[in-house]
Formats: C-alpha cells, structure tokens, sequence
C-alpha cells in the first residue's frame, strides 16, 4: 500500500494491514456495503433467444443491453427460467441500452443467482464461487462490479481497527453505469463536459449519526473506494453549524474532478485506477493533480498493481 501525506507530498510504501497504524480512537471507516451479483441472464421470446447483459439500476427497472440486438423492441417479454423471472422490454435508454422492468416469482436476487452467470471471462469461476469475490462486510445484493478497494480487508484487521476506537460504518452504493465505457473513461476534450452515470444510493440513519458524531468529536471519516466518496460527498449538505451528512436514498451522478471542494471525507482508501478515467480524477482531486501523476509515475516503475484486484493506496 502506497500512503500519500498531502501535507508533506511524501509517499511511504507498506504492507496493507499496517493501515491500522494511520487511523486513531474516534474515526470512522466508511465501507460499500453492496453486494456483486450475476449480470447475465438468458432467457426466451417470440423472436428467438435472447441473452440479457444487466449495466446498472433505473429508477423504473434496470439498464441492460439486449443480444442480438436486432431481436429487442418495445413491449417484448423474456421468460427466464420456466417462467420464474420475466423481463419487459421498455424503451431504450443511453448507447446501446434498454430500460427492462422484471416480474418474479420470488427474490429477485435469489433468481438472478439461480439462473444469472458472469459475463466477462474473468469472472467465469465465479457462478459457484461468487462469494470469493465479495468484501467481508458486503451484506447489500445489487452491484454489478466489485467495489474493490474493500477487497484488501479481513475480519481480523476490521477488529483489529474496532480494537483502536475506530467505527465501522457501512452505507451502499450499487454500481453499475461507472464502469460503462462512456462514462468510465474521459475522451472530452474538457473534462468539465465528461458525465457520469447516475446509480443508487442509501445512508441509514445510524450511519449519518455516526459520521456525523465522529466529525463533531474530533474524528477522521475514512472513505474506502469511490464509490464511497461518490456517496458521501453526495449527502454531505452545509448548514448553519457546518458540514452534515443527510441519512437518505436516491441516485447520485456526482462527478468529482480537480478544482472540487471536498465537504466530508478527510482521508481516501483506494485501488490504482486507469488512466483517462473519472475514478482517476477523483483521486487527483482529493491528493491534489501533481502530486497524484507523480505518485502514480513512481508506482509504475515499482510494479504497483492497478485497478480491480491491484494494490492499494491510502491518502491522508
């Protein structure tokens, strides 16, 4: 793990579960609680078979993209299963995508387990062993990608952390339209016109008190991922005595870049992301843009590893 000071623009490198040396009795870590789930479902219709690629919640159904595409239209319904799960062709939202609204005859999310499968050849393991790639702390079914900063943590070094006064406070965040090609990677010319996707979020009540308790008491909030700075900075509102976090759901489309002004999160745990990619500005936002090239140029040449099971970085 890289850990950036960005008082000092120093950058130390260390084994993960030292981490427990940068945090102190009153902080909060902020986990994703959210859950990876299947995101392929195949299914039958009056025009044939058609296979279903889900890319994140709508506030009416899902994102999905339709194979072969020359078989989707509006009002046509795929029957999974022997008709345990339908899906209900809407209309077409963003790119190649369709809104679909599902009907089931129980869970969804113990259907799309039962009869969803993995897309990518990565994950090609995981129809019997998806458990393997969830956090420790993931309780929350939804995302369609692993919110991977949390991917480094055990239970042990969780209450190895509890054991030093620091909370562990979870909210969720599902992700799924991030990670499409358009809005994960910049090709704007000004990254001002760049957009992100919108995806749903929720903070509980007693995760709002605790953030906002340890803030008041003098404590530190740990965001670990972006997708845990996307949400928190989302609900963080300025009132007549300071920064809060608002407990609630909803949907954030909150792009983060250079120039923005953090509320909330005063330090940032994180994997090493792609170049051109919003995840990346995010981090050049909080660390400062310099100094994250600089730091990034270093980490190249010391075999770092990036993006969804690379190392980690830590920035205070």
């Amino acid at each position: 793990m890289a850990v950036l000071r960005r008082s000092t623009f120093r950058v130390n490198h260390v084994r993960f579960d030292k981490l427990r040396s940068y945090v102190r009795s009153g902080d909060v870590l902020v986990v994703n609680n959210t859950m990876m789930v299947h995101d392929q479902l195949r299914g039958k219709t009056s025009r044939g078979p058609i296979k279903l690629l889900l890319f994140g919640h709508h506030a009416d159904g899902w994102h999905v993209v339709v194979t072969p595409a020359t078989r989707a239209a509006r009002g046509l319904v795929i029957r999974i299963g022997e008709g345990e799960m339908r899906a209900v062709l809407v209309k077409p939202t963003v790119e190649e995508l369709w809104l679909a609204r599902f009907q089931c005859n129980g869970n969804f999310y113990e259907l799309l387990n039962r009869f969803g499968e993995r897309n990518l050849p990565l994950y090609r393991p995981l129809k019997d062993q998806l458990e393997t790639y969830r956090n420790v702390y993931a309780t929350e079914p939804g995302s369609l990608e692993i919110p991977s900063a949390g991917l480094h943590f055990t239970d042990d070094l969780l209450d190895q952390l509890r054991s030093r006064g620091v909370s562990i406070v979870p909210i969720t965040l599902h992700i799924g339209l991030t990670e499409l090609q358009q809005y994960r990677h910049i090709v704007e010319a000004r990254i001002e016109d760049h957009k992100v996707g919108a995806e749903w979020y929720r903070v509980t009540r007693s995760a709002a008190n605790a953030i906002n308790r340890a803030r008041r008491d003098g404590g530190r909030v740990f965001a670990v991922g972006t997708s845990v700075v996307r949400t928190l900075e989302s609900v963080a509102k300025r009132t007549p005595s300071g920064v809060r976090v608002r407990a609630g759901e909803g949907w954030t489309d909150l792009f983060i870049y250079p120039g923005y002004e953090y509320r909330v999160v005063d330090a940032v745990l994180t994997n090493l992301h792609e170049p051109r990619s919003s995840h990346l500005l995010l981090v050049a936002a909080f660390a400062g843009k310099d100094f994250t090239l600089d730091t990034y140029r270093d980490l190249v040449c010391k075999n770092y590893r990036f993006d969804l099971f690379g190392d980690s970085m830590l920035i205070l």
